[in-house]
């Protein structure tokens, strides 16, 4: 009998280790999505009265895409470059890294948003303590960059963060805040501003850096489980019903714990499907990938991005449940984050480093899994 309750014993505490969220050893390597929980701040108070303050402001979204100041080119892999020229630089600008991509097909179901099909991607500022976005034009390469922002009263700030991934749904653009979750922008909110170097209100004006746009924080999903997760990127699955999230860790060796997280969405909200405040993941992994740097999931099937310092990245194709096949040298040194377009059934793919800095759009065909 003793032996019995022994086994019994040992046994539960074998399966208890197997589901802990924040221990990535055992296996399996699925975990409980209910232990990675999110809540929903309260939306920001004072954007109601900026947004009055500023209505005669207000530009739409197709507004910024068609105000392109300055020009992607195309080299002879089809790989898009940033503008480079005698008085402009964001090829090389170590001031500004680019972090997060995503596109119109992320927006909405058709593909296209206000008539245009483009992208939009983050960098962050070298010290991460402020946040630019990039309306990128696919028709002719045209961009503008934008300032997101956070209301204050009767003004606004920069918003500290790394925004190492970003998601486009609907009309709010949800960007990864590293140590604490998800902040969420208004794209129905845009301000065009005054050019100056200042923030926020500058005496009679509203300036932003330089930045002729600001995008302005509406809320926040803080991370509230007990143990630390860390939002490295962000990604939407377009192909699962209902629309998903799926965020994702970065982390330089596999001594820590590795995860994906996935968290569906209401479509008719713009928010994630709640209970009260309160999202629990459905779906949650350890993935024993060091050095991961973006993920996207479509038709079941993960791609993975991997950085290795001055050598090619790669792109992983995983089917869960299965042995992640390492496509090795896929892409030029330090990729990023990833996003998918079910039009073409594509993959939008960016990379950091300085000279070396794509665009990247990648036909899934040629992803082995």
């Amino acid at each position: 009998m003793k032996c019995l309750l022994f086994v019994a014993t040992a046994t539960l505490h074998l399966l208890a280790a197997a589901q802990n969220a924040n221990n990535c050893r055992p296996t399996p390597k699925s975990r409980n999505g209910a232990d990675f929980v999110l809540t929903e701040q309260p939306d920001n108070a004072n954007l109601p009265a900026l947004a009055d303050l500023l209505s005669s402001r207000r530009v739409s979204v197709a507004t910024v895409f068609n105000d392109g100041n300055h020009k992607m080119t195309t080299d002879s892999s089809g790989r898009k470059l940033w503008e480079k020229t005698a008085d402009f630089n964001d090829q090389d600008t170590a001031k500004w890294v680019p972090q997060g991509i995503t596109s119109t097909a992320d927006a909405l179901e058709v593909g296209t948003y206000e008539g245009v099909d483009g992208w939009i991607v983050t960098w962050h500022r070298d010290d991460d303590k402020s946040v630019r976005v990039t309306f990128v034009d696919k028709k002719d390469g045209s961009y503008r960059h934008a300032l997101l922002v956070y209301p204050e009263e009767g003004s606004f700030r920069e918003v500290p963060v790394h925004a190492g991934g970003v998601v486009w749904y609907g009309d709010t653009l949800w960007v990864v805040d590293t140590n604490n979750g998800i902040r969420v922008f208004d794209l129905g909110q845009i301000w065009r501003v005054d050019i100056g170097d200042g923030i926020g209100r500058v005496g009679d004006k509203w300036e932003a850096r330089e930045y002729k746009y600001v995008i302005p924080q509406k809320r926040w999903y803080k991370w509230t489980s007990s143990f630390p997760f860390r939002f490295s990127y962000i990604s939407l699955d377009r192909t699962a019903t209902p629309d998903t999230i799926m965020v994702g860790e970065y982390q330089p060796n596999t001594t820590v714990p590795i995860r994906f997280a996935q968290f569906q969405l209401d479509y008719t909200t713009r928010r994630l499907r709640m209970d009260g405040r309160t999202a629990e993941a459905t779906w949650a992994y350890c993935v024993d990938i060091e050095r991961m740097q973006g993920a996207v999931q479509a038709d079941g099937k993960i791609y993975i991005s991997r950085s290795n310092g001055a050598d090619p990245g790669d792109l992983f194709g995983w089917i869960p449940g299965n042995p992640a096949k390492n496509n090795v040298g896929f892409y030029p040194r330090s990729p990023e984050d990833l996003s998918y377009d079910k039009r073409g059934q594509k993959v939008y793919g960016l990379t950091e480093h300085a000279g070396t800095r794509y665009i990247i759009t990648s036909d899934v065909s040629k992803v082995k899994f």
